[in-house]
């Protein structure tokens, strides 16, 4: 055996050691109890009972609330890639492989399910537990998911109140009831799929997260009070007869001596480790990040000639790109032009025949139009690539039975939640084949800039017994199509794009940007004060450092989707509250996009702020410092922007009232002079009605501050009144 490492086996337990890490386990059940750096003397797992650290489901059923489990053996051996332990022991009628590779402090954990009884089973997903985790006192510990609906920087102690089997409290996840309940969404399809335990006096992390190409898996914690499990549930499926096996994806430690952007930094190593970095397309074309989006159905504005005569406006707002919601043939339920209404006149999104312009719209011609009438005014066009599925009654049905998911019993399945489609397999190549030939000769034929790819996110197994292949390969199966059309599209037009609306990294492989519906849910919470704007800051700057570097992320306010939100989109447009959220996204550094109706008497608002991005080169591609200016309210949100000589300070008053507030700004960071004087331009005001000439601020007649007097400020913002001030002599 190799000097690299050893074993210590008892009678109870065996312990494997390398130079960065101990790691044990419980000879009675085969579950992870020992996890420590190596020479600490604190065990950083297994604060608690003792708890099986494997689990598999058949049916609906998890079996480990029917049987214990029993440890059968162990192996260890030297592989390129580290040391690989397998623990194998039995669960019901299942035999679990519970293999470790460790190389230095990072340990990649995947799990082989078989089949050793005398019958089919259906294996309908795992369950990868790390337990009781805290490093040192929980009151010393917080607790970490980026990207995903938790609070930021929150006490180990308040997150160990969560349970398995109760919904996320407020103080865990306030945002959890806008997303379906959920307080993490799948990885590495919604999110990163990272969760973390910080010790920062230590500077010591446990980070641990779950990443596949295949299957999808659903990050979840349970806590007991003092520590927290740390939890991933691959969607793993598929018929097993007796001797069969599946293997799913890789659940990830790391054990990380460091501070938490530190141990942020070595988690973002693992996109290259993975393959999601570099990108299928090198760097997004330039315009993507200057891009402002308008997502709209032409419905809203007649069809595709309405929406021609519109664009002047629209580009005079300062939206140089248009997202087009699905234009072909769909279930109109009245034959009419789409309204809005999504029960009574059909959703766009239930395709009768991808072929068929919906001829309400228009014709071909018209649409042709349109297109040559967005290039003719610099703007781009972006049309929907909806791979989901097709309407109840579509041809596909009957023509291409063979390319839908179907249930246990053979029935095709609607998924998503969407009652009107059924569901296309996303494992199939010869679905794979139409959608690719559909999608680029449209692209050659009337040359607009690329797609929208609608609902990416895992779906339900495909039981069809016909299939050559396990039931979960169709959960992630579309990025191969994705990245197949990612190739194809720049191949006809290297400007041409794909915007994904899914927001998890595993789509900046092969998406040049991509909707990030979490932010927009985290500043409702904001704006509804259920996040301060401290934690607001630490969560978007966290958001950012967890996802792949150049990752381009498009926010909003309104999308067609937030209709359902909580609160309810449309019942905040228009308010001052709206535009405050909107600004603070754009502050943030997102590429906005608006939906069609949201600008309807805020044209000059979102004239202003459109405007101030494109000519600030701070606004558009400038380092974001969150939270990183004082101040006596903590309900006043303040964001400062640098790009090389130019600083923009954005100032957002969240409190009720009009009052003067005492800031604390880091001249001395910022590159400022105590001796020079400084003006506060505020790129987004008017003076004398003539938009897009920046006013001086005027703190009741001042209107220039040293840089030593700029450090220790009072100043009196409006409330909800978003400033952009650019900070200059």
């Amino acid at each position: 055996m190799s000097s690299k490492h050893s074993i210590t086996e008892t009678e109870a337990s065996i312990t494997l050691h390398t130079p960065h890490l101990e790691i044990g386990f419980s000879k009675a059940n085969g579950a992870l109890n020992l996890l420590r750096p190596s020479g600490a003397g604190e065990n950083w797992v297994g604060h608690g009972e003792p708890v099986a650290t494997l689990d598999a489901r058949l049916g609906t059923r998890w079996l480990g609330t029917e049987h214990s489990a029993s440890f059968l053996a162990h192996a260890v051996e030297e592989t390129s890639k580290g040391v690989k332990l397998t623990i194998a022991m039995a669960l019901g009628s299942l035999h679990l492989h519970d293999v470790y590779t460790i190389s230095g402090p990072l340990i990649e954990r995947r799990v082989v399910v078989e089949n050793a009884g005398a019958e089919e089973v259906q294996l309908n997903g795992v369950r990868l537990i790390v337990p009781w985790v805290r490093l040192g006192e929980a009151d010393e510990c917080r607790f970490e998911a980026p990207g995903t609906a938790v609070r930021p920087r929150l006490p180990l102690r308040v997150a160990a109140q969560e349970r398995l089997d109760r919904s996320p409290s407020d103080e865990f996840a306030p945002a959890a009831p806008a997303r379906w309940g959920l307080s993490m969404e799948d990885a590495p399809d919604c999110t990163p799929g990272l969760l973390a335990v910080h010790h920062s006096a230590r500077g010591e992390t446990l980070l641990c997260w779950y990443f596949s190409e295949v299957e999808a898996g659903t990050p979840r914690v349970d806590g007991n009070d003092t520590a927290l499990s740390l939890i991933h549930e691959p969607i793993l499926a598929g018929w097993l007869a007796p001797g069969r096996s599946l293997a799913g994806g890789s659940q990830f430690l790391l054990l990380h001596h460091g501070s938490w952007d530190e141990a942020l930094s070595a988690f973002r190593v693992h996109y290259k480790h993975v393959g999601i970095l570099p990108p299928l397309y090198g760097q997004p074309p330039a315009w993507v990040r200057e891009a402002a989006i308008y997502e709209v159905h032409p419905g809203q504005f007649g069809g595709f000639r309405g929406l021609s005569e519109a664009l002047p406006r629209l580009r005079e707002m300062g939206i140089n790109t248009l997202y087009l919601m699905p234009i072909w043939a769909y279930d109109n339920r009245n034959g009419q032009i789409w309204d809005e209404n999504w029960t009574g006149s059909g959703s766009p999104y239930a395709m009768r025949d991808f072929e068929r312009f919906e001829p309400t719209l228009g014709t071909q011609e018209d649409f042709r139009h349109l297109v040559d009438e967005a290039h003719r005014l610099g703007m781009r066009l972006l049309l929907d690539f909806v791979a989901q599925g097709c309407a109840l009654d579509a041809r596909y049905v009957r023509e291409h039975p063979e390319w839908f998911c179907r249930d246990e019993a053979g029935n095709l399945v609607s998924s998503h939640g969407w009652i009107d489609t059924y569901s296309f397999d996303w494992a199939n190549p010869d679905y794979h084949e139409y959608m690719l030939d559909w999608s680029l000769h449209l692209l050659r034929e009337y040359g607009f800039d690329g797609y929208r790819v609608d609902a990416p996110h895992g779906k339900e197994p495909n039981w069809d017994r016909r299939i050559p292949y396990h039931a979960s390969a169709t959960n992630l199966g579309v990025l191969r199509l994705l990245e197949r059309l990612q190739r194809g599209v720049k191949a006809l037009n290297p400007e041409a794009v794909l915007l994904c609306e899914l927001f998890g990294p595993v789509f900046v492989k092969s998406h040049d940007m991509a909707c990030d519906y979490l932010p927009c849910v985290q500043t409702y919470q904001l704006l509804q004060q259920r996040l301060t704007p401290w934690e607001w800051g630490e969560w978007v700057r966290d958001h950012f450092a967890s996802l792949p570097e150049g990752a381009v992320r498009v926010c909003f306010m309104e999308t067609h989707d937030t209709r359902g939100f909580r609160p309810p989109a449309y019942g905040w447009r228009g308010s001052q509250l709206s535009r405050a959220g909107f600004a603070a996204l754009l502050l943030a550094g997102f590429v906005p996009m608006i939906w069609s109706g949201q600008e309807r008497g805020q044209e000059d608002f979102y004239h202003r702020l459109l405007r101030a991005r494109r000519e600030s080169a701070a606004l558009l591609e400038g380092e974001r410092l969150f939270n990183a200016v004082g101040c006596d309210n903590e309900w006043v949100l303040s964001v400062i922007i640098r790009h090389r000589n130019e600083v923009v300070w954005g100032v957002i008053s969240l409190w009720p009232e009009k009052r003067t507030h005492h800031f604390e700004v880091p001249v001395i960071e910022l590159g400022l002079e105590a001796r020079t004087r400084y003006r506060l331009h505020d790129l987004i005001g008017e003076r004398l009605g003539q938009v897009g000439n920046p006013t001086h601020w005027s703190e009741y007649g001042q209107t220039e501050w040293t840089g030593e007097e700029l450090a220790h400020c009072a100043l009196t913002p409006e409330p909800f009144t978003p400033y952009f001030w650019q900070i200059a002599s």
